[in-house]
């Protein structure tokens, strides 16, 4: 029995590079697309609920939101977390050791591309997360009642949960 083994030609090493360099590119691009990197203004949209990676180019000292209502920040040495909390506008001040402004960002809140569905009664509207199966949940505009009754809930298995927790450390 005889085996022959094919030398490698530059067009397999060339065909094999390409293949390498394709798929470097395509994972810098996956990586780019997660994230965001800012030096001066920049406009961003961010959906309610989620949160968002903005690489800043400089070291982050303060940032200031300005209407806290929609956005929560989160901030790392280089980079900041955004969390859209409601939908509307603010803006956010990124500023460096020496209080100079490093990143002005224009931030957008907007409803995403969720399964979410209002029912309407008698004027009053309830949410609910459809994902498969439907379950109560809170969104702005809501009636007040059904607001209240879904809150108080959440806050009720939250306290347990918690207290559990807390028996469980000791």
């Amino acid at each position: 029995m005889s085996l022959s083994v094919k030398p490698k030609t530059n067009s397999t090493l060339f065909n094999r590079k390409l293949q390498a360099l394709a798929l470097t590119l395509c994972i810098a691009g996956a990586t780019a697309s997660m994230t965001a990197t800012v030096s001066a203004a920049t406009s961003l949209t961010i959906v309610a609920d989620r949160a968002k990676i903005v690489r800043i180019a400089g070291d982050v000292a303060s940032v200031i939101v300005g209407n806290p209502s929609f956005a929560d920040v989160s901030v790392q040495k280089k980079f900041l977390i955004i969390h859209g909390r409601n939908f509307g506008q603010t803006n956010i001040l990124v500023l460096d050791q020496e209080g100079e402004t490093i990143a002005d960002l224009e931030v957008t809140i907007i409803k995403g591309p969720d399964r979410n569905i209002s029912v309407y009664s008698g004027g009053a509207r309830a949410s609910y997360a459809c994902a498969p199966k439907c379950e109560s949940t809170l969104q702005v505009g809501d009636s007040t009642g059904y607001f209240d009754g879904v809150r108080k809930s959440i806050e009720t298995k939250m306290g347990l949960a918690q207290r559990a927790g807390q028996l469980t450390a000791k």
